[in-house]
């Protein structure tokens, strides 16, 4: 077996912790400027470069199709189920509701990740070069469309396609520059001047809400002149990849302790919203915290992170695949 590249790995896990991170911390931002631009400032550039990860990787023919729906159509169904029966079990949704054209929360990652791996069939027509700008052009456009919502997540599918596009036409050469660049003392002070300067711009934008870096609704939703949302979304696929940017040049590329941690992120995505949404359901938005207190949070993310990221917890969701998951398909 090939050795996994710690540096995606170590990236991968990184990633994680801010989403996790992300979730844990949303409640509290309302009580705070400063917290609210950091949230927004996260939400610019985690998502976006998980998805471009996985284009990266996505290299190459497209993957079989019974291959997607075993590792993402089938977790999508048994996760949509279990999660509608844990909402209504905590009192999120007063009845039980299980839908499959809507996804449950975070669920709509496995949805627009498998439609983008089929969407890769298209470069029997198109080139990748096409198929970067036509993505882009869609993302754009979409937003006009008040039909495409949360609907099978047509919407955020076509919103973050580019950045899966991106991470596809990646070449494997620049992105070993960017690795050997993340270890030079200079090239983490650009980045961090980068970072900085995508923070300052979040902090500037006043009339930002999440649904900016969300994607999930058409610009009528959301903006008072959705005219302007085409290069809204345009500004902030760029912002994206300049926080992308500045991201992979602060990753390490070495392997460590926790690199081994990276692989199962999956997992960890598909686990936390338990802890989320149940003490979002005891409407702890009402408490306040402190900058000591949401530093303890982030160190809490990451242990929550590291203990969802174990082998113990991956044997486990193994175990849930062969059990409930069509145990001929995971053979």
């Amino acid at each position: 077996m090939a050795q996994r590249d710690a540096y995606f790995d170590n990236a991968k896990l990184l990633l994680m912790i801010l989403v996790v991170f992300g979730h844990l911390f949303q409640p509290f931002i309302e009580t705070n400027a400063l917290y609210n631009d950091l949230y927004y400032f996260i939400f610019t550039f985690h998502m976006p470069a998980f998805i471009l990860i996985s284009g990266y990787f996505a290299k190459g023919d497209p993957k079989p199709l019974k291959k997607l729906i075993k590792k993402l159509l089938l977790p999508y169904v048994f996760f949509q189920l279990i999660y509608s029966g844990y909402y209504t079990l905590i009192g999120l949704q007063e009845s039980f509701d299980f839908s499959l054209t809507t996804p449950q929360w975070s669920l709509w990652f496995l949805l627009s990740l498998f439609c983008w791996n089929c969407l890769l069939h298209l470069r029997r027509f198109f080139t990748v070069r096409q198929l970067v700008i036509g993505s882009l052009l869609t993302a754009l456009i979409v937003g006009y469309i008040p039909i495409f919502g949360r609907y099978l997540a047509v919407q955020r599918t076509l919103t973050f396609f580019p950045y899966f596009m991106v991470g596809y036409a990646l070449p494997v050469q620049w992105v070993d520059k960017v690795k050997a660049k993340s270890q030079m003392l200079s090239k983490r002070t650009i980045a961090l001047v980068l970072f900085a300067l995508l923070f300052a711009f979040v902090q500037w934008n006043e009339w930002m809400n999440k649904y900016w870096v969300f994607g999930s609704k058409p610009y009528e939703d959301y903006l008072n002149h959705p005219i302007f949302g085409g290069p809204q979304r345009l500004i902030f696929f760029f912002l994206g990849l300049v926080g992308i940017a500045a991201f992979f040049l602060l990753v390490p590329r070495g392997r460590y302790f926790f690199s081994k941690w990276g692989k199962n992120t999956l997992t960890v995505y598909l686990l936390h919203g338990f802890l989320v949404k149940g003490l979002r359901a005891l409407e702890i938005e009402h408490f306040e915290i402190n900058t000591v207190e949401v530093i303890v949070l982030f160190g809490f993310s990451m242990l929550l992170t590291a203990g969802l990221s174990s082998e113990r917890f991956r044997h486990w969701m193994d175990k849930v695949k062969r059990k409930f998951m069509r145990p001929a398909l995971f053979n």
